[in-house]
């Protein structure tokens, strides 16, 4: 215990707080019941001399009965691996926002960031111990699955690795869970509804890799017939990581492990400073540039028209959202932000070159955040090119001007998406009540407006292509555009990023001021 004191204090007072006798022995009580009724309503199932049906007869009209059990083990088996995991994910992700929440509202998380423990141990410490209680209880489970593995004939080898993957994919939502409420999410019943949305559909993917890896160990053949059948051989840059289970499992957790390793960059840079920026100017770059290239592999290069149609999808749908999220993780706020135009006030009075202002825009901490959106959308287009050119867009013209178009469109949805940024940072440096909400929200309106009109006044891409060039969806009109109507979507959307940045620019100026200035001014 001492050992575990000095190596992490954090960790030795959740355990304080919560490892209390009458919690251990309700939790264990709830586990060992819940296991006992389990066994109870499976026992339930099984056939009688009475009632000689059901799953688990081999052939009701032999007598005495014949039960396989090996089938009504799998069935038990198959029930926990689903409870075990949706438990531990859930549970886990619903106590971890709704403490560090309480520890916001209450104050005692600013005590806690003056300690002299580093950021990483105090998070650490609340990962590992405010779901202790979840942990027993699922530890008290694991025994009787182990048990039952071994009836249903179950590799222990297999199912280890399957924990392991378990483990790791709970880990990376804990260490997301951790930053919700850092960044003002602090609704643990709303996020925990959400997380099922995400623990349901890839529990479920993995236990179907786990059946297929158990039917490979008995028939080697299986796995080659189940990727061949659902044309999974899933290769990352022509690396096929769906080889077999070790292989799908060795990517996934290495891609989850990642994914922890960056999240909780994003989380020691928070908990330290609650008023900077989630990732620094830097970190983004390196992020869109490994998100970019993480999408490419699956894609490149390109083997059937369904991988094309997966790409088409990464480049319109999933990263124009990263995008969109790396507004929100670089826009700074109204204080920073006046710090910052003070200290280019100063820069200018000392006759600074204009070269470091360009510099300041697209590396310093406190900076606007437009320059940094347009160098990561810059990063996109240079990567995703060579992959459009090498694509056949099934559309009537000539294929290279074509591809092109798709160029062109992967342009609007940037400059679409530097509207959001400047609106954004606009809202963020004005003095109103939780300005995030308002920036989260107006942001919304500029993605969601164009397609509600186009709902409440029905046009079609092909008579009105402008409308849907300006959208979130301008691959819907690049086969019927012209010219005339790229050029017109060019010059609405650079011309309100012209006006928007001017405003930036004048609001800017005036917070750069000085307060004595100011009161002169007002006199």
């Amino acid at each position: 215990m001492a050992f575990v004191a000095n190596w992490n204090p954090q960790l030795i007072r959740e355990l304080k707080g919560r490892l209390k006798p009458r919690s251990i022995t309700l939790v264990s009580s709830v586990s060992l019941l819940s296991q006992a009724l389990l066994i109870f309503f499976f026992s339930a199932q099984l056939p009688t001399e009475k009632s000689p049906y059901g799953r688990y007869i081999i052939d009701s009209k032999q007598f005495p009965i014949v039960i396989e059990w090996q089938t009504w083990w799998n069935d038990i088996f198959l029930t926990m691996n689903w409870i075990l995991p949706m438990a531990l994910m859930l549970g886990g992700v619903y106590m971890l926002i709704q403490d560090l929440a309480l520890e916001e509202k209450r104050g005692t998380l600013n005590f806690i960031r003056l300690s002299p423990q580093p950021g990483r141990d105090i998070l650490a410490g609340k990962l590992m111990g405010v779901p202790i209680l979840l942990y027993l209880g699922l530890a008290l489970a694991l025994p009787l699955q182990t048990i039952v593995a071994i009836k249903a004939q179950i590799p222990i080898g297999l199912l280890l690795l399957q924990y392991g993957v378990f483990a790791i994919v709970a880990m990376s939502l804990f260490s997301l869970s951790l930053l919700l409420p850092l960044v003002g999410f602090a609704a643990g019943w709303l996020w925990t509804l959400m997380a099922a949305f995400i623990v349901f559909p890839s529990l479920q993917f993995l236990q179907l890799i786990f059946g297929v890896a158990r039917l490979a160990n008995e028939n080697p053949n299986a796995w080659q017939d189940f990727n061949n059948r659902w044309d999974l051989w899933i290769k990352w840059f022509n690396i096929p990581v769906s080889y077999n289970i070790a292989a799908w499992y060795g990517f996934m957790s290495l891609t989850l492990v990642v994914l922890m390793v960056g999240t909780w960059q994003v989380l020691n840079r928070r908990f330290s400073d609650p008023a900077t920026t989630l990732l620094s100017k830097k970190q983004s770059y390196l992020a869109v540039f490994s998100l970019n290239l993480f999408l490419l592999g699956f894609v490149t290069p390109i083997r059937s028209n369904s991988w094309q149609e997966l790409g088409t999808f990464f480049l319109y749908g999933i990263i124009p959202l990263c995008l969109l999220l790396a507004i929100a993780a670089l826009s700074p706020q109204r204080q920073p932000l006046q710090d910052w135009a003070r200290y280019r006030r100063e820069s200018t009075r000392h006759h600074l070159k204009n070269r470091q202002l360009f510099q300041d825009l697209l590396w310093a901490e406190k900076s606007p955040n437009m320059l940094a959106v347009f160098a990561n959308i810059i990063i996109t287009i240079v990567m995703w090119t060579p992959w459009i050119l090498t694509a056949q867009f099934q559309f009537n013209s000539s294929q290279s001007h074509q591809n092109w178009q798709w160029i062109l469109g992967l342009v609007f949805l940037g400059g679409l998406i530097l509207i959001c940024a400047t609106v954004a940072q606009l809202v963020l440096l004005k003095k109103i009540v939780k300005p995030q909400l308002w920036a989260v929200g107006i942001v919304l309106a500029i993605v969601l407006f164009p397609f509600i009109c186009m709902v409440l006044i029905p046009i079609q891409p092909d008579q009105y292509p402008v409308p849907f060039l300006l959208s979130f969806a301008p691959w819907a009109s690049l086969e019927s555009a012209q010219f005339i109507d790229f050029f017109l979507t060019i010059a609405i959307q650079w011309t309100a990023l012209f006006l928007l940045n001017v405003q930036l620019h004048k609001n800017l100026v005036k917070a750069g001021e000085s307060q004595s200035k100011a009161l002169l001014t007002n006199r």
